[in-house]
């Protein structure tokens, strides 16, 4: 048995998921998965509500957690402008719940956030760069960060359009909040069914391949300075361009890919036009170079060759 516990908080979730995956490898690994899910999506998670302190308090002292990795969030962005309650409850409130209990254990915090915390006017942000969030989820993401930094020993890593293979959402497995499955996935499965989609050709960011994410969280745990890093892929790209690659990649036509401007598009939250971000710190700290979106894209379509084949059309 290895000698260190790492708990992981949204093990059921794509970066959860993957952070699991590397993490039993090195540490005593256990899961939660959130608690308004009607059933176990893997036996080995414990059902938990992060935003109930005792609940919180009680599996943190069970499991005495030396790392605690916080992948668990409500992310659906138009949800969260019409649930602001709930937004901050689980992205803010929990994150000072799990602060808190990590500094009674002398536990590390790492914790996930968002490049949505950038109102999007100038792009490739780096950690120096002031944040601007333009609508509640990023509200509460950022304040969740502030929390974050209550805990001893943190590191918080902000990170863009997490995608990649994750059997527990292709079965259908959709948060509380009605968060469909990963963009990737999502856009493959509507083309797999023969809809036409129509994409944002204006709104930048840069997809980050959960497993590289997951990668960098098992590679930080072990860190004792306090950090923010920028951790995200290697190219900054247009929702539009990005769904038009995934399809070419699975052997989809493109031509049922519409692009559409975001003034035209009803969004009922305001996103950032440019939230594409600088990882220079993360990869010099690591001697790390991050992938970019074409080498991201080979490793996830070989994931789906092994373990769904049948989302390639050809």
């Amino acid at each position: 048995m290895h000698g260190r516990v790492l708990l992981i908080l949204g093990a059921s979730g794509l970066t959860g998921f993957k952070v699991m995956l590397l993490a039993k490898k090195k540490y005593e690994t256990y899961g939660t998965y959130n608690m308004r899910l009607s059933s176990s999506p893997d036996n080995s998670l414990r059902r938990l509500d992060i935003t109930n302190y005792d609940d919180m308090k009680s599996i943190f002292r069970e499991i005495r957690p030396d790392i605690v990795v916080n992948t668990a969030a409500l992310h659906n962005v138009d949800y969260c402008e019409t649930h602001k309650e709930d937004a901050f409850n689980v992205n803010a409130n929990a994150v000072g719940i799990i602060a808190d209990l990590c500094n009674q254990l002398g536990s590390r915090l790492i914790h996930i956030s968002t490049d949505f915390v950038f109102d999007g006017k100038k792009g490739y942000y780096s950690e120096e760069d002031p944040p601007n969030p333009l609508n509640t989820y990023a509200k509460s993401k950022l304040e969740g960060e502030m929390k974050a930094k209550t805990c001893s020993s943190f590191t918080i890593l902000r990170t863009s359009v997490i995608y990649g293979w994750n059997p527990l959402e292709i079965e259908s497995l959709s948060s509380s909040s009605g968060k469909p499955i990963n963009f990737a996935l999502w856009a493959i499965l509507r083309m797999k069914n023969g809809n036409t989609l129509t994409i944002v050709n204006d709104q930048f960011s840069s997809p980050t391949l959960a497993d590289t994410l997951a990668y960098v969280i098992i590679r930080v745990a072990a860190e004792e300075s306090n950090t923010l890093y920028h951790v995200s892929g290697n190219s900054c790209i247009s929702r539009y361009e990005f769904t038009k690659k995934i399809a070419e990649l699975t052997g989809h036509s493109i031509e049922r890919i519409q692009a559409i401007e975001t003034r035209s598009f009803t969004q009922l939250a305001k996103r950032p036009a440019n939230s594409c971000l600088n990882c220079n710190r993360v990869q010099e700290k690591l001697q790390f170079k991050l992938p970019d979106i074409d080498q991201s894209l080979a490793v996830f379509r070989s994931q789906l060759e092994l373990e769904c084949p049948s989302l390639i059309a050809n």
